[in-house]
């Protein structure tokens, strides 16, 4: 195939030396990578100044292809490129192009590229490669424009950040996105193996932490066994409940004995407090629930007490059902819907409290730089939806039927107590402290986190 272009322009209401800023910072290649598309870091070395490398995997269906790129030409605030030296394509070079205009930035990609393949199968192949290209695009802009601008409204100071349950879904976008707004992360890791250099070992079941972190800013606490794959016995019911209580109270105590600990203390909790509340519009001041997710995150949240006593500013992210397709919900209801076999559970009429992944970043950020949020912040946005809109807005996006109904007995006979709380049960969950703080959602509608998690795809 002869070589093809792809050029994309995206402007940002900032200078063009913090544009530029943002993309050397360790993080942005995460950052700007869709979620969809499954990638690791093997090696990176030199940042974007030319002779720099940078070694990825990319999963591809059932195999990991290698990208190694290398770093050719950079010219600070003006222009940097970069090739790939083995990979998925026979040519890739990006050019990337910045100028400034009356205080608005332009970021132009150009890039170079053909594909590995025999003449009679491109022009299939090629209007595919175009289409996942323009889609990957469309996501950088918005994550490079909203992040920016998110940097230049609340202007943070540098701070050192421990980050627990760093591999999650969360986690795992969180970091980047931390890195890039200038700050310093350290990684709480059981596997040293992967302990990188900065990052503490712990181990919260034997209640050891084997280095203290006297000089962070902020301690952000994500660690919690997944809730929603499969049934509860007894067993998982167990790590649910100890995954969360015993790193919180491990932490708490930790914080509470430091001769000089972080001034912020924010630790994951779930709207799953509430429990089963029907149509009721719930804010932070709502009496927890009877369910056992209710009573988990309530034991959650009362293990981090000792921090609370010393002083420390606690927040406890109630957070809603997050919205990606690198895992969770909305990676399992991909599928399903885009086949024209996406259900509703029971009646429909059970309430989805959603957020978007880039909103839950904006808004960790945004509690990091309010000090006067403390105590419970609903992370969702403000319009939650029922589990049958929910999932008509969703069909429709994929332009698909939506005509599937799974009954309550079947849920509960395929899924146990786990699908009678988390998919037959509901609360409609207002974010009132994040909204009157002064938070600005950038995704607050569905079709709005649809559009972008999943790259405009209609």
């Amino acid at each position: 195939m002869s070589k093809q272009f792809i050029e994309h322009e995206t402007f940002i209401n900032s200078s063009v030396s913090s544009v530029f800023d943002w993309h050397e910072r360790e993080g942005a290649l995460f950052r700007l990578s869709p979620p969809w598309e499954q990638i690791s870091l093997i090696f990176k070395e030199g940042g974007i100044k030319e002779g720099g490398v940078c070694n990825i995997s990319l999963k591809m269906g059932m195999l990991s292809v290698p990208w190694h790129a290398e770093h050719l030409i950079y010219e600070k605030d003006k222009f940097f490129k970069d090739r790939q030296k083995k990979g998925p394509f026979a040519l890739w070079e990006h050019s990337h192009y910045f100028s400034e205009e009356n205080g608005v930035t332009r970021v132009k990609d150009h890039v170079d590229y053909q594909l590995p393949l025999h003449p009679l199968s491109t022009a299939i192949a090629g209007g595919f490669a175009r289409k996942k290209l323009e889609r990957m695009f469309r996501y950088r802009e918005d994550v490079c424009k909203n992040d920016i601008e998110f940097y230049e409204e609340y202007k943070p100071k540098p701070k050192t950040i421990v980050v627990s349950g760093s591999s999650g879904v969360l986690g795992s976008a969180l970091i980047p996105f931390l890195q890039t707004q200038g700050h310093k992360v350290i990684r709480l890791l059981r596997d040293k193996s992967k302990l990188c250099i900065g990052d503490v070992c712990w181990n919260p079941y034997a209640g050891i932490i084997e280095e203290k972190f006297e000089n962070a800013d902020v301690v952000i606490h994500l660690t919690g066994e997944p809730i929603g794959e499969g049934k509860w016995t007894d067993m998982k019911k167990r790590e649910i409940i100890d995954s969360r209580v015993r790193s919180t109270a491990l932490l708490a105590d930790t914080l509470a004995k430091m001769k000089n600990p972080p001034k912020t203390f924010i630790c994951a909790s779930a709207i799953g407090f509430y429990g089963n509340r029907g149509d009721t519009v719930i804010t932070e001041s709502a009496r927890h629930g009877d369910d056992f997710i209710s009573k988990v995150c309530k034991k959650w949240e009362d293990a981090a007490k000792p921090a609370i006593e010393q002083g420390i500013r606690t927040v406890f992210m109630r957070i809603g059902v997050v919205l990606t397709p690198a895992g969770g919900a909305l990676a399992r209801m991909a599928l399903p819907f885009s086949m024209g076999l996406g259900p509703i559970f029971g009646s429909g009429r059970q309430y989805m409290s959603y957020i978007s992944l880039d909103d839950v970043l904006y808004a960790t950020s945004h509690i990091m730089e309010t000090e006067s949020l403390t105590g419970a912040v609903n992370l969702t946005t403000p319009y939650a939806m029922t589990n049958r809109d929910f999932s008509d807005t969703l069909a429709k996006y994929y332009k698909k039927p939506r005509f599937l109904k799974i009954p309550s007995y079947i849920v509960e006979k395929m899924f146990g107590q786990m699908g009678r709380e988390v998919l037959l049960s509901g609360a409609n969950v207002y974010p009132e402290k994040l909204l009157n703080s002064g938070f600005r959602f950038r995704y607050p509608e569905l079709r709005d986190v649809l559009t972008h998690e999943l790259g405009g795809i209609k």
